[in-house]
């Protein structure tokens, strides 16, 4: 059987975009350009979790359905595998574009050895018209410069393990500046903190400390 060249049509769908090739130079219904490599890893600031985006590299919607992972916006986060996560608590709060992360529950009762759970890269975007204990979520705790991120690990033991370890965002605070706990003793005038729902103020030597912690890290209110 013979098939002439010049009539020959091969459809490929590839990427949800149809190719069409009819054998005529410059007639082609749709050529893509050779896909771009995909895009390092992002951490979520809100999990630590390592997240991918922008998969497909070329796809064009006006030739039918792209995959979603090609079509989602890329967000601001820092990448994974930053030269951030190599560094010690404090070479990290001295480095520009790198930020402390800690555990949550450490912090608040105050009962661990170290509280450090590792180094992140911060967010590329930049916050600065918000303090860090006005961030209540990880991604604008990320954005905000000098600001400590407090995440909460499930387990004994605390230290960032695993990539894949989901690790939730508790609380945000300036460096150099604890969060507090919750059932210490106020004795300054400092008015405490306007704190959302299952949240309580911090306080610390006396006093509130600005910030919010939530509930579920207080434990079991102290026997008088």
């Amino acid at each position: 059987m013979r098939y002439p060249a010049l009539l020959a049509m091969f459809l490929v769908l590839i990427s949800g975009c149809m190719f069409v090739f009819d054998g005529r130079e410059g007639d082609d219904d749709c050529l893509l350009a050779e896909p771009a490599l995909a895009p390092a890893p992002l951490r979520n600031p809100e999990t630590l979790r390592c997240e991918s985006f922008g998969g497909g590299g070329g796809c064009d919607p006006a030739c039918g359905p792209c995959p979603a992972l090609d079509l989602a916006p890329i967000p601001s986060w820092g990448s994974c595998g930053s030269s951030c996560e190599a560094l010690s608590e404090s070479a990290c709060a001295s480095t520009v574009g790198c930020r402390v992360v800690k555990d949550a529950a450490c912090a608040v009762s105050g009962t661990c050895t170290s509280d450090f759970l590792g180094c992140f890269p911060t967010d590329q975007g930049t916050i600065t018209d918000l303090g860090c204990f006005d961030a209540h979520d990880g991604w604008a705790c990320s954005q905000i410069p000098d600001c400590v991120a407090y995440h909460r690990i499930s387990g004994a033991t605390s230290g960032f393990t695993s990539p894949e370890r989901l690790l939730p965002f508790a609380m945000c605070a300036p460096e150099g500046k604890s969060p507090g706990s919750c059932y210490a003793a106020v004795t300054c005038d400092r008015a405490a903190p306007a704190c959302p729902t299952q949240t309580t103020p911090g306080i610390a030597n006396g006093c509130y400390t600005g910030g919010c912690i939530p509930t579920d890290l207080c434990g079991p209110v102290p026997q008088q």
